[in-house]
């Protein structure tokens, strides 16, 4: 069995299109719309866990993003869930069999210039297909720096920030009050 000839990786979203996020320092869990960088993310971090011999030539930047609840800063790929790392290690581990099957079988095609092979290939176990789906859990959140939604924990009425901006906002109780900080790069 061999790897199929296009894979397509993508963050699942839930009903209204919001991809879950984790932060890599208080570990709680927000959502925010799809980033044009997703690609990269999960790009960044398959190349992490399967590394290939031009490893530069797959890298990519990815933007740092803020903890909606901490305000912590990290690197975009830092923020993916657990799930979402666990189904990426698992693809990984896939195609890192699958290369090894189709190197290996290359010896078995080849035979009649080496008609004594000292191992058995194994075909591959097929690759993973899709992350698991994106249940609607969180409340959204309208954040007034970025003109944009966030969606948070159904507790949470403490202060928090905008992913993208960084930007800190007060409480959810009462009125949003914003303070922005300038963060040179």
């Amino acid at each position: 069995m061999s790897a199929p000839e296009r894979l397509e990786v993508a963050l699942p979203r839930d009903v209204s299109g919001f991809v879950r996020r984790q932060c890599p320092t208080c570990l709680r869990i927000f959502k925010t719309r799809p980033s044009r960088f997703d690609a990269r993310i999960l790009q960044r971090r398959l190349l992490v866990l399967f590394p290939f011999e031009n490893p530069h030539e797959g890298y990519e930047p990815v933007p740092t993003w803020t903890c909606f609840y901490c305000g912590q800063r990290a690197e975009a790929d830092e923020f993916l869930v657990r799930d979402h790392v666990t189904y990426l290690e698992e693809l990984a581990k896939g195609l890192a069999n699958h290369v090894r099957y189709e190197q290996l079988a290359h010896v078995t095609r080849t035979l009649s210039q080496n008609p004594r092979p000292t191992f058995v290939v194994v075909t591959p176990e097929e690759l993973p297909r899709y992350m698991p789906p994106e249940p609607e859990d969180l409340r959204p959140i309208h954040l007034v720096c970025c003109a944009d939604e966030v969606k948070a924990l159904w507790d949470w009425d403490g202060p928090f920030y905008c992913p993208r901006c960084g930007a800190h906002h007060g409480g959810l109780s009462g009125r949003q009050q914003i303070h922005l900080e300038f963060i040179q790069e």
